[in-house]
């Protein structure tokens, strides 16, 4: 009797950026059967996400299992210009795949371009300057995209990091879709041409929505716009994005691993903490000469090209979460009283009507796995639990203020995103405690029978 070989291992993966767990799992879980359907038949849960919870760092963390400080990821600039895949310094799971000569399709991870070789497909993130650009491999799918329709939107759905704050509510839904039917098309092409052991896509539009069109169902958001023609406009996208996931299931072998997760959620947003305004005014922060009256008069994006480097004791980049950065030349020895007043006058902060915050105060050694890597931020600070953000920029007079140098947002990051998994693999236990972003690396390695790698400490989630 010939003994049956077990099947291929597969994982396929379907990220939803800044899809919030109480939305999923809660509020419209009837309205979400695909989602509802693969949560009743395996495993579920809430996930911490990375700190700071930003897409860059959060994504990499989820497909490397390794934490901004070994990847050295923590904001989107660099050098004068915006981070790439170049700096990216641990290997994410397609590179680990492509070792062991498996193949992955990944598409518009978060922090995938320039494109890289791997043995598969490559199309990139949001970070993407242009469709001429290295933008896939191999370089001929870009041709696919070209001949879209609208091919301007296919990364983003404006021009820069932040063009999405400018636009219009019925603009910016229109475009929202226009980039996820160009995203879905091309990755339903590549689900069924392409031999692939791992595939992974991850939708933007949930993101780009949330973040502006928030206050348009939140009744209890400070800007609730009561009868908005929009109150339903993220509700449809979550369950636009699940009739199209139960499309690309019904194409997958009956029994393929199933993961679904998001980098982090949302939260509706109370407002902004001026945080350099802060360090100004308490003394540890001095900006140069030729830069205090402009400061004073428009608003400036915040660079550290504008703090005199002689006379600051610290200051702070970041949005939504603040990363404060001590400077150890001038602090010295009193590296540590430095960080306790800071971290003492932090949580002394309250709103305008005089609320005590829910502020939590990270250290760096406290949480990261290699607090030494320069880049490293001396404390990382969630104001309110992230309903207050903070706001880096100058030209907001006083603490408060609603938007930044970028614009104004209705929510912003949370720390706890989600994850379901369902398949063959995966025994029926329902809702499970909170997990950690890291442990889904793990888990993907293990379902494809792959061996984790010794320096990926987090453990599978199954």
């Amino acid at each position: 009797m010939v003994k049956k070989s077990k099947p291929r291992p597969r994982v396929f993966f379907f990220g939803i950026d800044g899809a919030s767990p109480d939305l999923i799992f809660k509020k419209w879980r009837k309205e979400l059967p695909t989602m509802s359907r693969l949560m009743s038949r395996g495993v579920y849960m809430e996930t911490r996400s990375s700190i700071p919870p930003i897409s860059i760092a959060a994504w990499s963390s989820i497909f490397s299992g390794k934490d901004p400080s070994e990847l050295g990821i923590f904001g989107y600039s660099h050098k004068g210009g915006y981070i790439t895949s170049n700096q990216v310094r641990e290997k994410r799971i397609w590179e680990i795949l492509s070792e062991q000569k498996k193949n992955s399709v990944v598409l518009y991870v978060p922090l995938t371009f320039p494109a890289k070789r791997l043995n598969g497909v490559m199309v990139t993130d949001f970070l993407t300057p242009g469709i001429n650009s290295n933008c896939t491999y191999p370089q001929i799918i870009k041709n696919r995209i070209k001949k879209m329709d609208n091919p301007e939107l296919f990364f983003d759905v404006a021009l820069g990091l932040a063009g999405h704050k400018g636009m219009k509510p019925g603009d910016l839904v229109k475009k929202t879709y226009k980039m996820t039917h160009m995203q879905l098309g091309l990755a339903n092409q590549l689900l069924t041409e392409e031999d692939w052991d791992f595939f992974a896509v991850v939708m933007l539009g949930s993101d780009r929505l949330q973040h502006m069109l928030w206050n348009h169902f939140d009744e209890k958001h400070p800007r609730y716009i009561k009868n908005s023609p929009y109150k339903n406009a993220v509700k449809n996208y979550y369950k636009y994005l699940d009739k199209e996931l139960g499309k690309m299931v019904y194409k997958l072998p009956p029994g393929t691993p199933i993961i679904v997760a998001s980098d982090h959620g949302m939260v509706r947003q109370l407002g902004k903490i001026n945080i350099n305004n802060w360090l100004i005014d308490k003394g540890f922060l001095v900006l140069k000469p030729e830069y205090k009256q402009t400061a004073g008069n428009k608003k400036i994006w915040f660079s550290k090209k504008i703090v005199d480097m002689n006379k600051s004791l610290a200051y702070a980049s970041g949005a939504y979460h603040a990363r404060i950065f001590i400077n150890k030349k001038l602090a010295g020895k009193k590296y540590g009283k430095i960080i306790q007043e800071i971290r003492r006058k932090l949580s002394a902060i309250r709103d305008p009507k005089g609320r005590k915050l829910a502020t939590k105060i990270f250290n760096k050694d406290d949480i990261y796995q290699n607090p030494h890597n320069p880049e490293c931020p001396d404390l990382t600070v969630y104001f309110d639990n992230l309903q207050w953000a903070s706001n880096p920029d100058l030209g907001s007079r006083g603490l408060y203020s609603w938007e930044s140098a970028a614009g104004a947002d209705s929510a912003g990051h949370s720390d706890t995103g989600m994850a379901i998994i369902s398949g063959n693999e995966i025994k029926k236990r329902g809702r499970l405690g909170k997990s950690d972003i890291r442990q889904i690396a793990p888990t993907i390695l293990k379902l494809l029978r792959n061996k984790i790698p010794s320096d990926i400490k987090a453990q599978p989630l199954i």
